[in-house]
């Protein structure tokens, strides 16, 4: 007799709940249960015997590195996989050391799951296993907020390697900005540019998408944080760390969002947003800007990078377009 196996997919993603059930579903032996934060998961593994947790890093509430230091809550063996954006080697290191059995990145490769669920007991019906979630139906939103969220897990990744320390991963604020509210913010930002507070802005382009991103600079120790990243101050008049530091922040995100949807970008060269603003006049209309934000912190550094992507409303039809294509 086959053993049924119960399978918790714990993330705040409803694209990768879909995703992972898409291709177990043909599994005769499945029976799946959901949570979207950690918080969530811990009371569904209190009440139900979970055979194998699917367990986002990054989450609302409490994240999975909280998870994992929670368990075991009670008396019963659960395969814990681990699959996250954040693939920086801390954070791998640190889910196995904490009891993760395995570690799988998105987007996750669905061979990859599929012999991995077969070698855990998971019996499937047919040979044929569905390799793609091109016939989900996907809302916009949180497309690019899981698009956005594997951007920033592999930039991480990028910035953790140059600067050898963690990095906090964020989760990415997806939503829809008035232009109205898009002047505020920035007002807001330069009326509150003091001694510990620096702003970049930077321009991007690629495939039809054009957007700016908004890098703000917080702490006592960015020049350290600029030193450890390699980056050197040649005029102690200019901000070139702080520049340096911004643009890495920015082509971080791109590259590994280009990775995703096939789009090459190019940048401009990043300037001091006191610069632009005496540049370039900010017009007020009925314009919706899409936007993603996020902030990067690191471990052991009073430095905090909140970083505004800015794009009009045909890039991201532009993007939307792309997941289809893109996006397991």
């Amino acid at each position: 007799m086959i053993k049924n196996i119960n399978i918790l997919i714990c993330d705040d993603s409803v694209l990768v709940h879909k995703s992972i059930t898409r291709l177990l579903q043909l599994c005769s032996n499945a029976t799946f249960f959901y949570a979207e934060n950690g918080k969530e998961g811990l009371n569904c593994l209190k009440n139900v015997d979970i055979d194998i947790m699917f367990l986002d890093l990054t989450m609302p509430v409490m994240d999975g590195f909280s998870v994992l230091k929670s368990l075991p809550i009670r008396n019963f063996n659960t395969t814990i996989i681990v699959l996250s954006a954040d693939v920086q080697l801390t954070a791998m290191e640190r889910c196995l050391a904490l009891g993760a059995d395995y570690f799988l990145s998105k987007p996750f490769d669905n061979d990859e799951l599929t012999k991995l669920s077969q070698h855990l007991g998971l019996v499937f019906d047919s040979d044929t296993f569905i390799t793609s979630d091109t016939h989900l139906v996907h809302d916009p939103i949180e497309s690019m907020r899981e698009l956005a969220n594997i951007a920033l897990g592999r930039g991480a990744a990028i910035i953790s390697d140059h600067l050898g320390d963690f990095i906090k991963m964020p989760l990415p604020n997806v939503a829809f900005m008035k232009s109205s509210d898009l002047s505020m913010a920035i007002a807001d930002i330069r009326n509150g540019n003091g001694s510990e507070l620096i702003a970049i802005t930077q321009r991007f382009v690629g495939g039809g998408i054009h957007g700016e991103a908004l890098v703000e600079l917080h702490g006592k120790d960015i020049h350290l944080f600029g030193d450890k990243l390699g980056f050197s101050q040649t005029d102690e008049y200019k901000n070139e760390v702080v520049i340096d530091i911004a643009n890495l922040m920015v082509s971080s995100f791109l590259v590994a969002l280009s990775e995703q949807i096939a789009i090459p970008f190019s940048v401009r060269q990043p300037i001091v947003l006191e610069e632009y603003m005496n540049l370039h006049h900010t017009h007020c209309d009925a314009q919706t800007f899409f936007t993603i934000e996020y902030t990067y912190k690191a471990e052991m550094l009073d430095v905090e990078c909140e970083v505004l992507f800015i794009m009009d409303s045909h890039s991201l039809n532009v993007i939307n377009n792309k997941v289809t294509e893109s996006l397991h």
